[in-house]
């Protein structure tokens, strides 16, 4: 199947064949989707995962897609473990063009969280997002430039009052993407903060079929609407920046 004409979507889109692109978190959900769009446009990928079941199957699945993807197992709260992706983004890609910062996790009800639980989220969705950038960035910037792409939550300016230990790192992170953009912007990297509503991923505790109706209702979003914002971000001629997007499903009123 030849690949789409992407300047029908975005005048002077970024040709993305051959970029090296890091997707973290990229064998569920959201980086799953996103891995595979860039994939299937050509890209050279390496996302990893904490489980290795999973990993086969979205690298067999990815690698079906097209372009060149490469894969491990490591968990991004663990910064010796970050390291260690870094080595693989070197021998494998040789350098970075994208990082999609994707891994994440949710967790219970904030007053129902052991503190290892807090630790851990607190871990994985903050202290792995920063330790994946700082280490994209200065690969970007030994390149001459790059684009990162955080994905945060709309719970960030939500708030919901269950998710005490999520929201707070998702403020984080919209705070460390305004912070960023301006630390890295002279070096020509660009930084976007794409924040999702409810999507159908395994973060969310429902059945398949029930995630399924929830989409029917437009009550939820498929990660391939998500990974469709962060395609068109991606495309953008240098000239222009995606500052941040906001993508929900249309029933969910916020």
């Amino acid at each position: 199947m030849s690949r789409p004409d992407l300047r029908l979507l975005v005048p002077d889109a970024r040709d993305l064949s051959g970029k090296a692109v890091l997707v973290t978190g990229g064998t569920t959900g959201i980086g799953r989707a996103t891995a595979r769009l860039l994939a299937g446009l050509g890209a050279r990928v390496l996302t990893f995962g904490r489980d290795e079941g999973d990993l086969h199957e979205a690298l067999e699945e990815l690698r079906a897609a097209g372009g060149e993807v490469h894969g491990i197992t490591a968990d991004v709260s663990r910064v010796e473990e970050v390291r260690r992706v870094f080595e693989e983004v070197d021998r494998r890609l040789g350098g970075l063009d994208v990082l999609v910062n994707n891994a994440a996790v949710s967790g219970e009800s904030f007053p129902d969280q052991e503190l290892e639980e807090i630790d851990s989220v607190v871990r994985t969705n903050v202290v792995g997002y920063l330790a994946v950038a700082h280490e994209a960035v200065r690969r970007m910037k030994e390149g001459g430039g790059g684009h990162v792409v955080l994905v945060g939550s709309m719970s960030a300016g939500l708030r919901e009052e269950d998710k005490g230990t999520y929201v707070a790192t998702k403020a984080a992170i919209q705070a460390f993407a305004e912070s960023l953009r301006k630390s890295v912007n002279e070096q020509g990297i660009k930084v976007t903060l794409v924040e999702p509503g409810k999507i159908a991923t395994d973060m969310v505790d429902k059945s398949r079929e029930e995630k399924e109706e929830a989409i029917e209702e437009l009550e939820m979003l498929h990660p391939e609407d998500v990974a469709g914002s962060i395609l068109y971000a991606l495309l953008q001629p240098a000239r222009c920046d995606v500052v941040s997007v906001q993508i929900r499903p249309h029933r969910q009123v916020i």
